[in-house]
């Protein structure tokens, strides 16, 4: 089912174009509409080796990802439909495609269970019915499922679970989408999201990123509202840009795509560790025909009988793959097309080959490695705040000090100091010393 395509070649300088981009934006839906079925067909609890395979090994792989959960697949393939339905008019199959998707979405969307699940919870209302939400925002209504959440919204909604900044600020998007103004967020909820401080860009984790790309989606609603920000664009572009080099260095291409939509639902220009890093994402979804999501492994998926490899490529790569539609989408709605190579520095002084001697030696490299080596030198040159994040992560990670204490000298030799990682990574050395100090001091106190 899926395959890898064969591309023109591009040339440095240049844009990925418009046919480009919405080749990639049919792939999404291509993919999201694949998981949809199997979501339906399968259920959550199904055994692959009930459907063909009796091979113990693929068990193994299959309990190494997670089922397709129809809500969660409806709901997040019904965001997709809105978020490329402008395309309708300027690709022919792209809106049938998108027709016929939202046409497979509508009974799973609605129905008794939903009304069911609004009349006896009405707090998650908004969870429940946000596929409902987006269908009904592209030309596809229900008056049933709206007469019960406006019974709901008319009342007073009692109870329901805590919501952190984050989620209430989706559930403020939700709801202004279906009452038709778009979900504008308020300032005071939106400085209470973590869009209004500097992200930990050394030791923050998976769950806190992804929480970052949602306040953009939610905010801006994907890239259609211009609005103020509680923080400096430049300073959250900053934050995306070395964050984003970690995603990368990890491989991990959902969370990168996620982190890629800044840009272009924020409206500002793609800026060199960006437009590299939306470079490996495409470059490596056209070789697999799908974007490799972070539970995928070429290994398991190879280990697989052939009936097997679709579902496991659904489970641990559709999601990726459709954040890399949305980052397509956004990008065509907002005309900010990504470069294809990012623009060469001005001068080559030779700080790249610094800092690469700081990025230690893995036994299986990440997969910017290769496409960063094919680059010419002043090129590299342009990356070199991005190799210098990854360095800066990854001794930190490794709670390697000294390593730390390496690569500030050389961002300082660089002129690299004034970005957000390298004064974080100042301030963990002061923490480190101070602490060190203290524990000095302890031991006197002890020994006396």
């Amino acid at each position: 089912m899926f395959r890898a395509l064969d591309c023109p070649a591009r040339s440095c300088g240049k844009l990925w174009d418009f046919r480009d981009l919405i080749r990639r934006v049919q792939q999404s839906l291509d993919i999201a509409g694949y998981a949809v079925d199997r979501a339906l067909r399968h259920g959550p609890q199904s055994d692959p080796r009930e459907r063909g395979s009796s091979d113990l090994e693929a068990h193994k792989v299959f309990t190494k990802t997670r089922p397709l959960a129809v809500t969660k697949v409806v709901a997040e393939t019904a965001m997709l439909l809105r978020c490329v339905t402008f395309l309708r008019d300027v690709d022919d199959q792209l809106a049938s495609t998108i027709d016929e998707l939202a046409q497979k979405l509508i009974l799973p969307a609605r129905g008794e269970q939903l009304l069911a699940a609004l009349c006896l919870e009405p707090a998650l209302a908004l969870d429940y019915a946000a596929a409902h939400i987006h269908l009904t925002d592209i030309g596809y209504r229900d008056a049933a499922v709206d007469r019960m959440l406006t019974e709901i919204y008319q009342g007073e909604v009692i109870g329901g679970p805590e919501l952190l900044p984050n989620h209430e600020l989706e559930h403020q998007w939700l709801r202004g989408i279906w009452l038709g103004d778009g979900g504008d967020a308020s300032t005071d909820l939106l400085e209470r999201t973590c869009i209004a401080r500097p992200l930990d860009v050394l030791g923050s984790g998976t769950q806190d990123l992804y929480a970052f790309t949602h306040v953009v989606l939610y905010a801006s609603d994907m890239g259609r509202r211009f609005r103020e920000w509680p923080r400096p664009l430049k300073e959250i572009a900053s934050d995306a840009d070395t964050v984003l080099a970690a995603a990368v260095d990890a491989d991990n291409f959902d969370l990168a795509a996620e982190l890629l939509w800044t840009w272009p639902m924020l409206r500002l220009p793609w800026s060199p560790a960006a437009t590299f890093s939306f470079g490996v994402l495409a470059t490596t979804q056209d070789a697999h025909g799908f974007l490799p999501g972070p539970g995928y492994s070429t290994h398991d998926c190879e280990s697989l009988a052939k009936d097997l490899r679709d579902e496991y490529v659904l489970r641990t790569s559709y999601h990726a793959t459709l954040a890399m539609g949305l980052v397509c989408a956004t990008a065509l709605r907002a005309t900010l097309l990504p470069p294809v190579a990012v623009h060469p520095a001005a001068e080559s002084g030779g700080r790249i080959d610094m800092i690469l001697r700081l990025l230690r030696d893995q036994p299986n490299a990440p997969r910017w490695w290769s496409t960063f080596l094919h680059l010419d030198v002043q090129r590299r040159e342009s990356l070199a705040e991005f190799a210098l994040s990854i360095a800066l992560r990854r001794a930190r990670a490794s709670h390697d000090l000294e390593l730390v204490r390496k690569s500030l000298a050389v961002a300082l030799r660089c002129d690299l100091v004034d970005g957000s990682t390298a004064h974080q990574a100042v301030a963990l050395l002061r923490r480190a010393t101070m602490l060190g100090q203290m524990s000095a001091n302890d031991l006197c106190g002890a020994s006396k």
